[in-house]
């Protein structure tokens, strides 16, 4: 009896303690090397100016980052399949898997939510990054207050030239240290053969086969060179300025703000999978 009791308590302060599964290898399409890089050449999102924001983060004594989402219901929270599959194995999300909202860091202050279940797009396909959205569900009503929102979305498809905004709290570089605060970075959508353009020009100039681009499922936006997602910003909303609606969430780039676009899944494109799903 001693010796189970002995088991049971080395194993629960060894999973306290173990390093859980970082963002999806699908990271690699976001390597950066600049030490100064978080969502690149952005800036410090003021408090509550983002309240859907939604970290997801792993481990019990010490907690590990995984990927940004957003509130779109009291229970039901938007962010990328493959930031789900990164935490998903045995039938099953990660048991120490939380969400946190209302703050602007995400390893401190907010209201952290256990998880019921996730529902992943059938159609997710891990080798090409299509169909890059999924929905946790959380185990109780997320408590809104003035820094807690549910965001509205907008299943209008979105052509060039929208003045959007991303917040994340993504990696300096490539698997490195997280942006403890919550940046900011305003950008412009970019039509699509623009965008296929783009990546095709990258992948020569960068001698890196990206995914291929597929307009009708994704939004891709563009900055300049120096200004982009990166790892860590996967999940996270891209959102209209002009009237605050949901249109992309944050899926592949590569690398990191060097000179191609970043990819979006289209909000548009999945209105009957998140609407049939949403709790």
């Amino acid at each position: 009896m001693e010796y189970k009791t002995g088991l049971l308590v080395f194993t629960l302060v060894a999973g306290c303690f173990a390093l859980p599964m970082p963002e999806d290898d699908m990271s690699i399409f976001f390597d950066h090397t600049d030490v100064n890089a978080r969502i690149v050449g952005g800036t410090q999102a003021a408090v509550g100016s983002h309240p859907h924001m939604v970290a997801m983060s792993t481990g019990l004594l010490v907690r590990s980052f995984v990927c940004g989402g957003s509130l779109v219901t009291q229970r039901t929270v938007l962010t990328a399949a493959h930031c789900i599959q990164a935490v998903f194995s045995f039938g099953s999300l990660t048991s120490s898997l939380r969400v946190t909202v209302g703050t602007n860091r995400w390893n401190s202050g907010g209201a952290t939510y256990a998880l019921s279940r996730n529902v992943t797009h059938p159609h997710y396909v891990h080798g090409t990054i299509k169909n890059d959205v999924g929905l946790l569900i959380t185990s109780s009503n997320v408590a809104l207050n003035n820094l807690v929102q549910t965001i509205p979305l907008s299943y209008d498809f979105v052509g060039a030239g929208v003045q959007s905004r991303v917040a994340g709290w993504g990696r300096i570089r490539a698997n490195g240290a997280l942006s403890a605060a919550l940046l900011q970075l305003d950008v412009s959508t970019i039509g699509g053969e623009e965008c296929v353009a783009g990546v095709a020009q990258a992948s020569i100039d960068l001698n890196m086969r990206a995914p291929p681009v597929e307009p009708h499922l994704e939004i891709c936006t563009f900055h300049s060179p120096g200004f982009g997602t990166c790892n860590g910003d996967s999940g996270s909303a891209l959102v209209r300025r002009d009237n605050g609606l949901q249109i992309g969430v944050v899926s592949w780039g590569f690398p990191c703000a060097r000179g191609a676009p970043d990819m979006f899944a289209r909000v548009s494109a999945f209105q009957q999978f998140i609407t049939s799903n949403t709790v």
